[in-house]
């Protein structure tokens, strides 16, 4: 019989979902982690809006693994960590590394307390306590050196089991590999259009076998959606039970990319020379749980001169000024500026009375504004 502490504790949402879009690696391909009823991808032909350039030889990134192990007998760990190694922007690399590892040591340590009070309340209630488990294995993709060139694409897959069935999480990592490192979005592999078109082939196919997904439950793709790239190939992946039953594993749909294509780096969006100058009063400004600072993103961002808009499908705000862009989901410890790879600040943003707020090291770290608190709780930000 499970605790009650184990029946409260779902995987789906402890580890809930989001395949988040990264930068990417390569080199030696760690063992995937086995998951059952893993769906075949399905194909879909899509007519790429960016015109292919001549095609550039590549050599491969290496891959280099970390493996963590926990420090309880009530979790059982198999965790190995990818990390990139040869990249030409030594510190994108880097960076890069530190998001991955940092999301695994944060898993890490979040089950290692939830398998503490899951057996402790066993003992408590005389269950019998069956250890937790966490499985972290990482599949390369595309080691940069093949179509397109240059792009290096990663899948980690994040299981954890408390003696029923896993929810795994998947996060992919897509980068390209030049003298300047850069995240590669959908839009840069398939154009300004991608989003009309990969909604269009992803209901195609969901058209042509309805029984094998959730009615409705498909509702297009967000800004952030998560993919890897594969053998020319664009393959969107959706978390497991996010629009079809779980026997379907994660659902994956591919999108061909033109032959002998090679993606031209974008320049990094400069931060903007004009100063802004925002002052929040203590009223302004949260503290949560865990003494963590936050402040409100519209107030923030529109006193910075940003333009904010409200995703109410995704949950998510976008933020524009000039060529910079960013965006933000409640509920998900991911931020990005420009092209550079997701990182994670250890709070993720929240609606608190019926106001988007994030930590103000958002503001420090990802919009690259000078904070500074006074003693009287007043917070002063100039960018």
């Amino acid at each position: 019989m499970r605790s009650e502490h184990e029946m409260k504790k779902n995987p789906y949402n402890m580890l809930k979902l989001g395949v988040v879009g990264c930068a990417m690696l390569v080199g030696v391909s760690g063992a995937v982690l086995p998951l059952t009823g893993m769906a075949s991808a399905e194909t879909v032909t899509v007519v790429p809006i960016l015109s292919p350039v001549a095609s550039e030889s590549t050599s491969p990134v290496q891959m280099k693994e970390v493996e963590l192990t926990s420090k309880t007998q009530d979790l059982k760990t198999n965790i190995k960590v990818p990390q990139l190694s040869g990249m030409l922007d030594t510190k994108y690399q880097e960076q890069t590394n530190d998001i991955i590892l940092s999301l695994a040591n944060k898993d890490l340590a979040n089950w290692e307390k939830e398998a503490t009070e899951a057996a402790a309340d066993a003992k408590t209630n005389g269950f019998t306590y069956r250890p937790y488990e966490l499985t972290i294995n990482y599949a390369l993709k595309s080691d940069g050196s093949s179509n397109p060139a240059g792009v290096v694409s990663l899948e980690v897959t994040t299981y954890a089991a408390t003696g029923g069935t896993g929810m795994p999480r998947v996060d992919t990592y897509n980068v390209l590999n030049r003298e300047q490192g850069q995240r590669v979005t959908l839009q840069d592999l398939l154009g300004d259009n991608f989003k009309e078109n990969v909604n269009a082939g992803i209901q195609a196919k969901i058209n042509e076998k309805p029984e094998n997904y959730f009615k409705d439950e498909f509702k297009g793709i967000s800004e952030e959606q998560g993919f890897y790239v594969e053998k020319g190939e664009a393959v969107i992946v959706f978390p497991k039970y996010s629009i079809a039953p779980g026997s379907s594993g994660t659902p994956e749909f591919r999108f061909s990319l033109p032959e002998k294509w090679t993606m031209t780096p974008k320049p990094v969006a400069p931060i903007p020379v004009e100063k802004m100058k925002l002052e929040l009063v203590a009223s302004d400004s949260l503290t949560n749980a865990e003494g963590v600072s936050l402040v409100p993103l519209r107030k923030v961002a529109e006193g910075l001169g940003y333009e904010v808009k409200w995703n109410q499908e995704t949950y998510a705000a976008e933020l524009k000024k000039g060529a910079g862009w960013t965006s933000v989901s409640v509920g998900q410890d991911s931020y990005f500026f420009a092209k550079m790879a997701p990182v994670m600040l250890g709070t993720a943003p929240a609606i608190l009375n019926d106001t988007l707020y994030v930590p103000l090291k958002f503001v420090s770290d990802i919009l690259h504004a000078d904070v500074k608190t006074s003693d009287a709780g007043a917070i002063h930000i100039e960018q």
